[in-house]
């Protein structure tokens, strides 16, 4: 299996322009897969489903896979969007991360004792990947999500 972290050489060289205009740019209905490796659990899992970016949330659902089986996940954050940038906050309204508008860009969030380090990479206002490491004392993970734009019909 490949590492969770590698990103391809056409992710790493196509990185081109500002998050578009804004992030209301980003509204719309996308293709998410996820690749999530456990190493306190051993585990490796494997997430398809789709996000729906609306003004003021995203909500991603759809099956989460593992060695043990499969199951229905569904995932939302909050979102405060202006001209600079978004906020991400949890359900609660309370803060996760805030991202710019650069095409590359890193964030960290501390949770109790554990810490999230993040990698934003807007590869177009139709494709975007993000790589999580997090650690802590009851979490060692990281993941690798791809979204994809999908096209407005009609």
């Amino acid at each position: 299996m490949t590492p969770v972290h590698a990103m391809s050489a056409s992710d790493r060289t196509s990185i081109s322009a500002p998050l578009a205009s804004g992030p209301a740019d980003f509204i719309g209905l996308w293709t998410v897969r996820r690749r999530l490796v456990d190493h306190l659990g051993h585990a490796h899992l494997r997430f398809a489903g789709q996000a729906r970016i609306e003004a003021d949330a995203i909500t991603e659902t759809g099956e989460l896979r593992s060695d043990h089986g499969t199951t229905e996940a569904r995932r939302l954050y909050r979102l405060s969007m202006d001209a600079n940038g978004v906020d991400v906050l949890f359900p609660n309204g309370s803060e996760f991360v805030r991202l710019g508008l650069s095409a590359s860009q890193s964030v960290r969030h501390h949770c109790g004792d554990d810490l999230y380090e993040g990698r934003f990479v807007f590869r177009s206002r139709d494709c975007w990947i993000e790589f999580w490491r997090v650690s802590g004392p009851r979490k060692r993970y990281a993941s690798l999500t791809r979204y994809e734009r999908i096209p407005a019909t009609g």
